[in-house]
């Protein structure tokens, strides 16, 4: 699991675009959508990207491969919101971890001895940038308290896809732990900038149809240790 989300630096390397909202001088203004001026001025690269769909962060997970020589882990077919992916699991490549394994990692793995609300911490200053601290805007990834698998901002910052699909989970799922095999719409974990300290627990869970992005989401990837 990545210590960070992906951030605008490092998708502008991969991609060679600039989709984020904030551009480390501005927050978002009293109308939502609208933009203001913020001080101090960040560097935008350190951001958290945001404003990537789903499907944005699969394509830059198998560019992340290629470029590290490493097999993709996704087969991507179709265009537009019809694009079908399937994951290869015995690929070495980057990927978007399952809820499941995002929620271990949040929780702190079998490190943790402490039922923490949220990822590192019972108080969100400590560990999440939120609606109580972020000043409306996007923080520089790593600023705050890790967790103790030294994992920052799985609580708060920006959303973060992962694979599975939004729906119900079974006792068929105990062995198989990647959530429904369909649905319209893929998960989302962990809470944003705008979101209050509630929304940032670690056990809260959106949705959002995949070919959708906002300036409250992105994504951090994993890779198998082999």
């Amino acid at each position: 699991m990545s210590r960070f989300q992906v951030t605008q630096g490092e998708w502008y390397d991969v991609m060679g675009t600039r989709p984020s909202f904030f551009d480390g001088t501005n927050a978002m203004g009293a109308n939502w959508g609208s933009s203001t001026s913020a001080s101090p001025t960040l560097n935008w690269r350190n951001l958290p990207v945001e404003r990537v769909s789903w499907f944005d962060a699969v394509e830059f997970a198998n560019r992340k491969s290629q470029r590290a020589g490493l097999t993709p882990a996704y087969t991507i077919a179709g265009t537009g919101k019809n694009r079908v992916v399937s994951w290869n699991r015995t690929a070495n490549g980057y990927r978007l971890p399952t809820e499941a394994e995002w929620e271990f990692a949040a929780r702190g793995g079998i490190v943790c001895r402490e039922n923490f609300s949220l990822s590192g911490s019972n108080n969100a200053w400590e560990v999440a940038w939120y609606s109580g601290n972020s000043g409306r805007r996007t923080q520089p990834v790593g600023t705050l308290r890790p967790n103790v698998l030294g994992i920052h901002d799985m609580s708060g910052n920006v959303w973060e896809w992962v694979w599975d699909w939004w729906g119900n989970y079974t006792d068929a799922d105990k062995t198989d732990p990647t959530g429904a095999s369909s649905g319209f719409a893929r998960v989302i974990r962990g809470g944003c900038w705008a979101d209050s300290a509630e929304d940032v627990r670690s056990v809260h869970r959106i949705n959002s149809t995949p070919s959708s992005g906002s300036d409250l989401g992105g994504f951090r990837l994993a890779r198998p240790l082999v």
